[in-house]
């Protein structure tokens, strides 16, 4: 579950580092980064005028030859600073002030507090605080109708690089691809994206009747 949690945290990142790009670049714009800032500006009205957001992804796993080793569906909810993703028989909650990983296969859950450092890229308040320290971000080109966007951690992490792709006409990230050090890759594909989508706080509520039997791991 562990390893999953990288793919998903960088799906999460897709909907949310627009916020705190868009929030630094207006704060040290030079002339040259005039574009970028409007690409990241745009993306993040779009996503600030939103109650609530929904996508599908698909996640590729790569090997270091570039070959596909497993590949996975996955379903995101998203509310402020709430959330829902479900990928497989695993569940991740996160009520703001909680994050509960179901893994439905084990019957095991884990509770950690959202400030904990493996689930910081989940919050959007985290993200957008720490933003300017945690990333170094670059407008690499475009390549056919998309923008191609690099965050480059300033800390050492378990990959090196995460590559962003917008859309130029809907300013919607399209695709993330997280580049790990033994150069394999994940790949995650969006679909379905609506910012219409409609949620309630029961969406986002751990309930512990639902899961009663289940082995419960508090880490905060």
């Amino acid at each position: 579950m562990k390893n999953n949690l990288l793919v998903i945290a960088s799906i999460a990142l897709l909907t949310l580092v627009s916020t705190s790009v868009s929030a630094q670049m207006k704060n040290s714009a030079t002339p040259n980064d005039t574009k970028f800032n409007t690409i990241l500006s745009t993306a993040f009205s779009k996503i600030k005028a939103a109650p609530a957001i929904s996508f599908d992804a698909t996640v590729v796993n790569k090997d270091p030859d570039k070959k596909e080793v497993s590949r996975q569906k996955v379903k995101v909810l998203l509310s402020g600073n709430k959330y829902r993703i479900s990928i497989d028989d695993i569940v991740i909650l996160c009520d703001d002030k909680a994050v509960y990983s179901i893994d439905n296969s084990t019957k095991e859950i884990t509770v950690n507090a959202p400030s904990d450092s493996d689930m910081d890229i989940f919050n959007p308040a985290k993200l957008l605080q720490n933003r300017d320290k945690n990333f170094r971000s670059k407008l690499i080109r475009e390549e056919n109708s998309q923008y191609v966007i690099d965050l480059t951690p300033r800390k050492t992490q378990n990959y090196h690089k995460i590559r962003l792709l917008i859309n130029k006409t809907s300013y919607q990230i399209t695709k993330v691809e997280v580049y790990n050090y033994n150069s394999s890759r994940n790949e995650c594909t969006i679909s379905n994206y609506k910012t219409n989508a409609k949620a309630s706080d029961a969406d986002f509520s751990y309930d512990a009747v639902k899961y009663k039997g289940y082995e419960v791991i508090d880490m905060r």
